[in-house]
């Protein structure tokens, strides 16, 4: 390879050459043939400039197009591959050069953008870590050209392999998160030990490091498929660096611009098309291999899915308990242990049962009845509290009841039907 000498070396060459060292002495002692010393002490002898400078670069006339992009990421914490610049202008400009060649460019012409800092990579044992995040304000054209919609997508990452999960959704809510995490975890096939995911309220009510107090209904959501929570700090994107890069990276190989789709359903499948395609040439840089070949390693590794996922539900809302014990929700009134009077619960309606949480923990399930309204649904274990003052007939009584409630319930709903 061609050796430049810096202006020090040009000095050291000409001292020497002062002091009556041979032409072959000088190119032993820095390394280049005795011919390149001689054109040296020539050139500079005659004092004309280095031609070679004067040539200029293949990218010269591509440079305003790469001061505008490298503009738009300068005030980046961390700035996007090069890739992503090096595909555009070879297909939207024609450019026929390496890669290499456009590394080079931009830390010959541009050496302020990119200042290395300090880190360290780390690498996470297979099934262990999936990292999260949205990809917020799309704008899709459907069903016809300029008829642009705002969609939002959530990115899933998992960590080892580098496999990943794109979900399009309208909404950018609890309940569209949760049905985003849901159908990931139905193309992974399996389920992580730990999810990272960013300080969204969606997720996190309030961040305190490893003590993070996570939405409660999220909460409930992840727990019950054995799933722990690892929140990342507050403005610190490093932290999900892969979910991140990953984002950058499909997102700039999807033309929404000039591409018109006809549902979700044909924009989901575009992308994850896209996505196997990408999958089967990235590399995974904790096995060398493609990240089609490592996902396979690592899908052996995640959890099995459940039987019956969580059912997302249908409403929930904190409410709280009224002075007779009694929690009006879905029109109708729900018995609790009084030791709640006047406390706030989370109030979730499945589609098929009605349950209470208080501070995580689950208090009180009853079976949910559509077409019911202003019915007291009555609680055994409250009834059965052997602190609950009240006679043993009365008690009798009302266990009878309860025991009876939903049953009775659906032989009405028969009478009437008859």
């Amino acid at each position: 390879m061609e050796k430049r000498f810096n202006q020090s070396e040009v000095t050291f060459i000409m001292n020497m050459k002062k002091v009556k060292y041979s032409n072959c002495a000088i190119a032993r002692s820095t390394g280049v043939t005795e011919g390149a010393i001689r054109y040296r002490i020539k050139r500079e002898a005659s004092g004309l400039p280095d031609k070679r400078k004067l040539r200029g670069y293949e990218l010269d006339k591509y440079h305003d197009i790469i001061g505008r992009w490298i503009e738009d990421y300068e005030d980046e914490t961390k700035r996007p591959t090069f890739i992503i610049l090096y595909e555009e202008l070879r297909t939207e400009h024609g450019y026929e050069g390496s890669y290499d060649m456009l590394r080079y460019y931009i830390h010959k012409c541009f050496p302020s953008f990119y200042k290395k800092k300090l880190r360290i990579r780390i690498e996470t044992p297979p099934g262990h870590l999936l990292q999260v995040d949205w990809k917020e304000d799309l704008k899709v054209q459907f069903l016809e050209a300029g008829n642009w919609v705002t969609i939002n997508a959530m990115v899933f990452a998992l960590c080892y392999s580098r496999k990943t999960v794109v979900i399009f959704s309208q909404h950018k809510d609890l309940d569209a998160f949760i049905f985003c995490h849901q159908h990931a975890f139905h193309k992974l096939g399996g389920l992580p030990l730990l999810i990272r995911m960013d300080c969204l309220k969606s997720a996190i009510t309030r961040w305190r490091s490893k003590e993070a107090i996570l939405n409660e209904r999220y909460k409930n959501y992840i727990t019950r498929l054995g799933i722990d929570a690892f929140p990342s700090r507050p403005g610190t994107p490093t932290d999900k660096g892969k979910v991140e890069k990953r984002i950058r990276d499909i997102f700039s190989r999807l033309d929404f611009r000039h591409k018109v789709y006809k549902s979700m359903k044909e924009l989901q499948d575009s992308c994850d098309e896209k996505i196997l395609e990408l999958e089967k040439v990235w590399r995974c840089g904790a096995t060398g291999h493609s990240v089609e070949k490592s996902f396979a390693y690592e899908q052996k590794r995640l959890k099995p899915l459940p039987e019956s996922f969580p059912l997302i539900p249908l409403k929930e809302e904190r409410c709280r308990v009224r002075d007779d014990g009694t929690i009006r929700f879905c029109n109708n009134y729900y018995q609790v242990p009084g030791k709640y009077r006047g406390c706030d619960m989370l109030c979730i309606n499945t589609g098929s049962e009605i349950i209470f949480y208080r501070d995580g923990e689950e208090i009180e399930r009853f079976s949910f009845l559509p077409q019911s309204k202003g019915m007291v649904m009555l609680s055994e274990k409250v009834l059965n509290d052997e602190n609950l003052e009240i006679s043993d007939r009365v008690r009798f009584w009302a266990l009878e009841v309860a025991q009876r409630q939903v049953d009775i319930y659906h032989e009405i709903l028969q009478g009437g039907a008859r």
